[in-house]
């Protein structure tokens, strides 16, 4: 191929390459930010039980389970 052809298409590489990276930061920043503590988190929350080892609406007793596993901290004597 003669080096022109060649300039072209590295040129037009170049150039999607360049609108595909622009493309996916303009989706990434369009997108609504993610909900990291869900709508079951929020309904525990509320529902501000007496007992914080008791399951709370929303969750399995395995979620929960599973949940306080992740703050040993905050439900020490739950695993007692």
């Amino acid at each position: 191929m003669a080096k022109v052809a060649k300039e072209k298409i590295f040129t037009y590489v170049l150039a999607g390459a360049i609108a595909v990276l622009v493309a996916v930061l303009l989706w990434s920043l369009l997108q609504p930010a993610p909900d990291y503590y869900g709508a079951s988190y929020e309904r525990a929350k509320q529902s501000k039980l007496s007992d914080k080892c008791a399951t709370p609406s929303g969750y399995t007793d395995a979620q929960w389970r599973e949940h306080m596993g992740h703050h040993p901290d905050q439900y020490a004597e739950c695993f007692k």
